[in-house]
Formats: C-alpha cells, structure tokens, sequence
C-alpha cells in the first residue's frame, strides 16, 4: 500500500483559471442582491410578475405541444393525440393565468404541487427496484418530495409565499457570496 498525499486544489486558484474576469462575478452578484431585495420588499408584485411569466411560459409550451402534435414524427396517433391534449390544457393554463393573475396563482401552485407529488412518487417507483442504501435515500426524498407537493394543494398561498421568500433570501445570500468573491479576486489578482 502506498502513502499517496492527496492535495486539494485552492478553490481561488481554480476560479481565476475560469474564462471570465473578477468583474463578471461582481456584475452577477450584484444582480442576484437586487433581485433578492425586490422580492423580500415587494413579494406580492414578485408573485405577480412570476405567475404572469408562468402564464407566458404555458401559453407557448401549450401551443408548441399543439403544433408538435401536428408534425410527422413517426409517433403513433394515440400520442399525437395525447400531446394534442396535453397543449391545449396547458394552453388554457396559461390563458388562465395571464387573464386573472390571482387565478393564476392557483394555477402556479397547482404546477409546484403536481411536479413535486410526480417526481416524489417516480423517486418511490425507483426505490422499488434499488437496493441498499440508496433504496432508503430514494424513499426519504420520494416522500419528503410528495409531502411537500401535498402542503402545496392544501395551502397554496402559504406554500407560494413561503416560495417567494425563498427565492429572495437566496437570492440574496448567493449574491453577496458573488460580490465577496469578486472583490477578493480583484484584491489578489
């Protein structure tokens, strides 16, 4: 057996060897503060415009799938259909919520819920299959995931205010840790 010293790379030493200066990171981090403020002093107008670029995002995700439906892909005609359907539900979503933003908000907490109930219960469809600890992981996170997706449906309001002020408070912290990190690149540089 041989005594191999493992050295880990000094993590300034790897950032400076990245394509793009100090002032990139600062530009970014100062951003990611903005944007964190604006959501932490006006979280209602941030749900707002979220839930109007969610409406936008539905809106052409719908109509993609409607077109997509249409397209010759070698699919067969019960998929064609089904992706037909999948549009224009998602379509009418998306009307929904750039008609009535505070319909929408139920629209996007509905969203937030059915993704995490699906990846919980997809996490717990490959526990069944894994073994060892990775089974319990998948089981923990599957449950943790459909739990959460639960909370969604029971208290929307809650749940996309608690969201919201997630999304500002990392915001945040994500930027000054950027705006550390430049202003320490620029001094040692």
């Amino acid at each position: 057996m041989t005594d191999v010293e493992q050295t880990w790379p000094d993590p300034i030493v790897e950032v400076r060897r990245q394509p793009f200066p100090w002032w990139t990171l600062l530009i970014t981090g100062l951003l990611a503060i903005a944007l964190g403020l604006t959501v932490l002093i006006w979280p209602d107008i941030s749900l707002r415009i979220m839930v109007a670029l969610t409406g936008i995002w539905l809106f052409f995700g719908g109509l993609a799938q409607i077109i997509g439906a249409f397209l010759p892909t070698g699919a067969g005609v019960a998929r064609s259909l089904l992706s037909g359907i999948v549009g224009v539900i998602v379509l009418i979503g998306g009307l929904v919520c750039l008609r009535n933003l505070v319909t929408g908000l139920a629209v996007l907490a509905v969203i937030f819920a059915t993704t995490w109930i699906l990846s919980g219960l997809a996490l717990l469809l490959g526990a069944a299959t894994a073994h060892g600890p990775i089974r319990a992981a998948l089981i923990i996170v599957g449950a943790l995931s459909m739990i959460i997706g639960i909370v969604f449906v029971l208290t929307p309001s809650l749940s996309l205010g608690t969201l919201v002020l997630l999304t500002g408070a990392g915001s945040l912290l994500t930027g000054l840790a950027e705006v550390g990190l430049a202003l320490y690149l620029r001094r040692s540089s």
